[in-house]
């Protein structure tokens, strides 16, 4: 039984470990994803402003502007794919967590299955025990009922 146990406690440590990294993945995307949306944000509002100040600008100016929309939108594009990636970072940090817990999960029915198998087991034995003992008593009983005779 105690190595059930110790299995079982190995299987619960490597699923803790697993989820520990699951939420590290997790915790990167989502900070991968908050900084996408701050530079979406962040162009938006620049377009925004553009289309209110473009009638009275310059052509280089224009293209100053035209210039950092790209490299902003280039940045976009970096760190959709940073995201895409990290989200893939998460999605495989799951497969261990999901394997951990099915390992996790087997262990403690089959550690249970013994423990009921052992209680069966001590139930019996008390049982066999009590029996004996009523059988005993009906014997003495039964022999001095006889003797009485």
């Amino acid at each position: 039984m105690s190595g059930l146990e110790i299995a079982a406690d190995m299987a619960r440590d490597r699923r803790d470990a697993a989820v520990q990294v699951l939420a590290q993945a997790r915790q990167k995307w989502l900070a991968g994803q908050v900084q996408l949306d701050q530079l979406e944000s962040y162009a938006q509002e620049c377009t925004a402003r553009w289309a209110t100040r473009s009638l009275n600008c310059t052509p280089e100016l224009m293209r100053h502007h035209y210039q950092f929309m790209e490299r902003l939108d280039h940045a976009i594009a970096l760190q959709t794919g940073i995201v895409r990636e990290l989200g893939q970072g998460v999605e495989g940090a799951a497969v261990p967590v999901r394997e951990a817990e099915a390992r996790l999960e087997s262990l403690r029915q089959l550690v249970q299955a013994r423990e009921r198998e052992l209680q069966l087991q001590a139930d019996r034995r008390a049982q066999k025990q009590t029996d004996e003992q009523a059988a005993l008593q009906h014997r003495r009983h039964q022999e001095r009922t006889e003797e009485w005779r």
